[in-house]
């Protein structure tokens, strides 16, 4: 196995309870039993020989929600490491485990199988060979484990390209605060009385020699328009 991807798919199988089925259905497998297999998202269906009857078999797994998917597609574009394995042919299995996802399931309730034989204990050989196509499956194309959670490869690419392109057209706050050019405001042509600050105040109680503080003060403010000259040696 290339990249061991479909030694942890039969791994995880094995800890489900499937060591002794899957030990059959690799005899099968291997004797070229399973007669075609199709994945598409959730479900993985085979045709199986066995004697002079084909059954049908099929796996199916829950596809990841569109939240989830979200979370995986930026943790790939995030980290240039991660989509560097992805394209050499070995899917980042620990950055599923980092968001809390499995790429393979960790209960035989997640799940489903059935086969047209009639053996009431499942799964029954036929799928175990399926199971072992399966693995050899992701082992040479490790995009399909994550085609049968919901995410082929050209759409899975398309996804991270687009994300990356945003990145780089979003400047960052700072820069892009320390890229713009100063600008001018231009003084407006017409400038309002300075003492007019005056009457927006509160009749100010004091008086001096009997005339209002504010009436003292409308020459001073009326004064500050006027532009001082040079200074006098």
């Amino acid at each position: 196995m290339s990249n061991g991807l479909g030694a942890q798919f039969i791994a995880v199988l094995e800890s489900l309870g499937m060591a002794s089925r899957l030990r059959q259905g690799r005899l099968a497998a291997r004797a070229g039993q399973v007669l075609s297999m199709s994945l598409s998202t959730s479900v993985v269906v085979a045709q199986v020989q066995d004697g002079a009857r084909t059954h049908r078999c099929r796996i199916g797994i829950k596809a990841f929600t569109k939240p989830e998917w979200v979370s995986v597609e930026k943790a790939l574009s995030g980290q240039a490491l991660f989509t560097a394995r992805l394209l050499a042919g070995e899917v980042p299995y620990e950055m599923f485990a980092d968001l809390g996802l499995r790429l393979f399931p960790d209960d035989m309730r997640e799940l489903a199988m059935d086969c047209t034989c009639d053996t009431w204990d499942m799964p029954c050989s036929h799928l175990a060979a399926v199971c072992h196509l399966l693995a050899d499956l992701f082992d040479q194309d490790p995009f399909q484990a994550l085609a049968w959670r919901g995410r082929g490869r050209d759409e899975l690419l398309s996804r991270l390209g687009e994300l990356r392109r945003t990145t780089r057209e979003t400047p960052p706050i700072k820069g892009f605060w320390h890229s713009q050019q100063p600008v001018t405001v231009a003084a407006p042509e017409h400038v309002e009385r300075l003492d007019a600050v005056l009457d927006e105040l509160a009749p100010l109680p004091l008086e001096v020699r009997g005339e209002r503080v504010a009436d003292l003060l409308r020459p001073a403010y009326r004064q500050l328009r006027t532009p001082r000259g040079p200074a006098q040696s």
